[in-house]
């Protein structure tokens, strides 16, 4: 039997997949060869190692990895007659060291990897979907009166239009009367807000960033927050917006006065943060 015939014989006991006269006969084999017993215990615990990594593309990586040593004769031996020879002790003994040592390069490897480049292998497409839901809530209570619009009642009434445009899903229409208000009454925030909201509800991402940034910044505004949550997903969906997403995430989760702190927290874990 080949060295590599071997060592599967081992996983397949392991992993279950003997039945009936073949498992029957392995464990006879094994009750009179100490030395089977012992290379199924370290088999057993090399592989109960890969498993405790956790990572399905470690186990993969190394398996390969063994496999390509094996290609190149690394294991190689001559033929056995028995799983009970004594010849096949030494070769499984440096199988073993080796296919630690390549668990280690390759795990070491896949470390680095990961610390470099598991933030751009994020799928922030699935973030935003998962995260991003267009604002309704305030927009209603504003149009029945919780106040945030302007004194003026020819404003009152322009607003007015524009956020039950907005309300009804009306975006375009909505950002083209907020654009006007803004116009006449360049720091109304409640404007700026659903102007930006109304840019992000048609994917025009880069421009909702340039109007809610400011608000952001803006710490005497009741949408500062809220518009800090949206800015941190419009980062996610432009190119090199990520490092931005993260700090902005990384900040309401800090945060114990943002209503979104808990999804902020959950966002940073699904990018590994």
């Amino acid at each position: 039997m080949e060295n590599n015939d071997y060592i599967e014989r081992l996983h397949k006991y392991l992993n279950r997949e003997m039945e009936g006269e073949e498992r029957a006969r392995f464990e006879s084999d094994m009750a009179n060869n100490e030395q089977l017993a012992n290379d199924l215990a370290e088999e057993k615990k090399l592989l109960a190692g890969i498993r405790l990594a956790g990572d399905d593309a470690l186990r993969k990586a190394i398996t390969a990895a063994d496999k390509n040593l094996a290609s190149q004769r690394f294991f190689h031996q001559a033929k056995v007659v028995s799983i009970d020879s004594a010849k096949t002790t030494k070769s499984f003994a440096m199988r073993k060291i080796m296919s630690i040592a390549a668990a280690a390069v390759v795990l070491i490897g896949l470390v680095y990897w990961g610390f470099f480049r598991e933030k751009a292998t994020v799928d922030t497409e699935q973030i935003f979907a998962a995260n991003f839901k267009p604002e309704t809530t305030l927009v209603k209570d504003i149009l029945g009166g919780a106040g945030l619009l302007p004194a003026d009642s020819l404003a009152q009434d322009s607003l007015k239009a524009a956020l039950t445009l907005y309300d009804a899903g009306k975006y375009h229409e909505a950002t083209i009367a907020l654009d006007s208000i803004l116009v006449h009454h360049p720091t109304n925030d409640t404007a700026q807000f659903y102007l930006g909201m109304g840019h992000l509800n048609t994917e025009r991402y880069a421009r909702a960033i340039e109007i809610l940034e400011p608000l952001t910044q803006n710490e005497a505004s009741s949408f500062q927050l809220t518009a800090t949550w949206y800015l941190g997903l419009c980062y996610f969906k432009v190119d090199d917006g990520f490092a931005k997403a993260e700090e902005i995430f990384s900040a309401l989760a800090n945060n114990p006065e943002s209503k979104d702190r808990q999804s902020a927290q959950g966002i940073l874990k699904m990018i590994g943060h």
